[in-house]
């Protein structure tokens, strides 16, 4: 054990002699031309699990000297040393100013009891900590003794919050308080039998340091003062972050840094009070630690290494999702929280301050953790707290946002649908500003998702995150649409998808995306009001609500009991002057009809000729707003089976909707001028010889189809 020798009286002269002599050990105190007796202590830094030893290097300490005497006012005194390297030998030699040096004769001699409070940054002679020296951040009085009407053994200090190898040293704290009372391992008590102090720490005794009988059953006489030990503590803990490089990263360059930042330790004490007297913190601020240091030498295996020190005490949580670690590479930014963080620690030894609910971050630890990072998230994580206590934790595997997706249910018949293909584009920031709206529709869907079907009935897709400035559109349609543009590279592009009319059962193709309230179409901007803006990487599910995207025209034949009665087998039911195709755009769903008006399509009948139904792109049934001629109308034509054209209705956008269901693009009442997607409109025609006798229309919305909350899950 190295000893650091703190006789704190002599000028330097005494220094050289202060271990001469050979009746006593090393902890004699010479005795000053004046007589009066020094106080003197040994000081050692105290490292769990380490051998002590004394600082490697010419070190200040500041002390403040408490003496009590029985029916007297406490006395205090504030002091400095100096130690030099303990090199070669087990103790320091001390130089001390003579305007510190302090004697037991005036700290009430026979009577003092002294308790010692002492802060030294190890190996540093000259420190600064928010501007004050280490002397000043402890109370002085007037005179070298000085009496206190409030008693004060508190210190500040503060941390920085970008760190460097030089804060590291120049703000790693330590102090000792094992003399007083109630302390531990602080007094050197004189042997009489051996006529010299004990010099190893086995001999040590407890308490406050006073003045000892040679013959303790007496009242007075011969003795000789206690010497002390300072055993000093880290008052900090310190974080070292090791990463690693795992899958999807190059093995030769990449894996770099963004914008030079590190990794960030978020919310955590900084600052605050530190009570000499029991080694609690109070007054603390918080405050990011914006930069870790970054070590030039990396850990075997890492590619970083990185260290930061905070104040202690910080609380982590068995179950909170409060962010703790964050770090950005190539762009991805990955997040560590403090649940994931005490996971990873909870069945590690070396730690004192650790139950099923939390880990309380303790004085003189490092928690090292080393963090194996893929191109798509966190694995490998585990944590050791060092160097004092080794702490092995177990390993856990936080996720970063890979997609996969759950089948999108028919709620008609609740079967789970296979008959999709999910797309996606990516809505990046705005490079010149660097802001995200997530709102730039366009672009190439192109991308298909390759989907494997789990054993839960979920999909996986070959999809990831490539970076947390990566926000995607999802777009899903039928398995077998192609995606049409006239770019594969131009994001400003619309793709889109072809639709035609035709019989209902082989006609309805659907389109899909995250919506953020109940889909509502709009007739110049799709479904943009609704539309979820650009998904970027996270855990949380995301719902794509599908939409049919025809519009299912039903038209019912009926005929009177009367004379009048027309037999309606064999009848054919034609819609005219109609768009029969349409492109839909694959970023809001816009639906515009396209190609030359064509000037009958034939709907699909049953037997008895009563019902005819067909899948119509949706299109305005008027085409001009004014001086319409009857090419500009929608209309239908009904063929009796012996080719009677007699019944006839040149405008369909004068009918009006006699009852509306789940639909809030027409109200009830008013014409039906549109035929809107996702729209079933049933027009019944009530027949007589003499011709149509009334017309009435129904309209109801298509069932919406919609995962449960559980489309694309962004979970590994």
């Amino acid at each position: 054990m190295k000893n650091l020798l703190y006789p704190l009286v002599f000028a330097t002269a005494f220094v050289a002699t202060a271990c001469t002599s050979t009746n006593e050990t090393d902890f004699d105190t010479p005795v000053d031309p004046n007589g009066k007796t020094a106080i003197s202590f040994s000081v050692e830094e105290q490292r769990r699990a380490l051998t002590r030893a004394g600082f490697t290097d010419i070190t200040k300490i500041a002390m403040r000297i408490k003496s009590e005497a029985t029916g007297k006012a406490n006395r205090y005194t504030r002091t400095v040393a100096t130690a030099a390297a303990a090199s070669g030998k087990d103790y320091s030699s001390i130089t001390v100013d003579g305007a510190y040096v302090r004697y037991w004769d005036d700290a009430y001699g026979r009577a003092a009891n002294l308790s010692v409070f002492a802060i030294a940054v190890p190996n540093k002679d000259d420190i600064k900590n928010d501007e004050k020296s280490l002397e000043e951040k402890l109370t002085a009085g007037t005179d070298t003794w000085f009496t206190e009407t409030t008693e004060n053994e508190k210190i500040s200090w503060k941390i920085s919050t970008t760190q460097t190898s030089t804060t590291l040293d120049d703000e790693d704290l330590t102090y000792s308080n094992n003399i007083k009372d109630g302390g531990t391992g602080g007094v050197y008590q004189y042997d009489f039998t051996q006529n010299k102090y004990p010099n190893d720490n086995t001999s040590l005794s407890d308490g406050r340091m006073q003045f000892r009988l040679q013959t303790a059953t007496e009242t007075d006489g011969p003795g000789k003062f206690d010497k002390g030990h300072l055993m000093f503590n880290h008052a900090l803990s310190r974080i070292t972050v090791n990463l690693k490089k795992g899958d999807g990263y190059p093995t030769t360059g990449a894996f770099e840094f963004t914008n030079g930042t590190s990794v960030k330790i978020l919310n955590v004490p900084v600052s605050g009070d530190l009570d000499l007297t029991n080694g609690t913190w109070s007054n603390r601020s918080l405050g990011d630690i914006v930069s870790m240091y970054q070590k030039q030498k990396a850990a075997t295996g890492a590619v970083y290494t990185l260290m930061a020190q905070i104040l202690p005490d910080y609380v982590i949580s068995a179950t909170s999702t409060t962010n703790m670690l964050t770090f950005t590479i190539d762009d991805n930014q990955y997040f560590i929280t403090q649940q994931q963080m005490y996971d990873a620690l909870k069945d590690a030894t070396g730690m004192t301050k650790k139950d099923a609910s939390e880990v309380t971050m303790e004085q003189g630890l490092n928690y090292n953790f080393t963090i194996t990072v893929k191109k798509t998230n966190i694995i490998n994580v585990t944590a050791v707290v060092q160097p004092w206590s080794d702490v092995n934790a177990e390993e856990f595997t936080p996720s970063n946002a890979r997609i996969t997706l759950d089948g999108i249910y028919d709620s008609n018949s609740g079967k789970k649908s296979t008959d999709f293909t999910l797309y996606r584009v990516l809505d990046e920031s705005d490079e010149i500003t660097d802001t995200y709206v997530g709102k730039k529709w366009n672009g190439n869907y192109t991308d298909a998702a390759t989907l494997a079907e789990n054993t839960d009935g979920s999909w996986s897709t070959n999809w990831y995150f490539e970076s947390n400035k990566a926000y995607y559109h999802f777009r899903t349609v039928n398995e077998g649409i192609t995606i049409e543009g006239t770019s594969d590279t131009d994001n400003s592009v619309a793709d889109y998808f072809i639709i035609e009319a035709g019989p209902v059962a082989s006609t309805d193709p659907h389109w899909g995306a995250p919506m953020t309230n109940e889909p509502v179409y709009n007739v110049t901007n799709g479904y943009t009001d609704c539309l979820s803006s650009a998904i970027g990487a996270t855990n949380a599910k995301i719902n794509i609500t599908d939409q049919h995207m025809m519009s299912n025209i039903t038209v019912k034949l009926q005929t009177t009991d009367g004379n009048d009665k027309v037999t309606l087998a064999g009848a054919k039911v034609y819609i005219t002057k109609l768009h029969t195709t349409g492109n839909v755009l694959m970023g809001t769903g816009l639906v515009t009809p396209t190609g030359n008006v064509t000037a009958q399509q034939e709907m699909t009948g049953n037997n008895e000729g009563t019902e005819f139904t067909y899948a119509i792109v949706p299109q305005a049934l008027v085409r001009a707003t004014t001086n319409a001629t009857d090419d500009d109308y929608v209309g239908i034509t009904i063929v009796t089976a012996d080719n009677n054209q007699y019944y006839i209705v040149k405008k369909l956008s004068e009918i009006t909707a006699s009852t509306v269901s789940n639909v809030k693009s027409q109200t009830q009442g008013s014409a039906i001028k549109r035929w809107f997607p996702g729209h079933t409109y049933t027009y019944t025609f009530t027949l007589k010889k003499a011709g149509i006798d009334k017309i009435t229309c129904t309209v109801e919305g298509w069932t919406d189809v919609t995962a449960d909350n559980k489309n694309i899950s962004l979970e590994d």
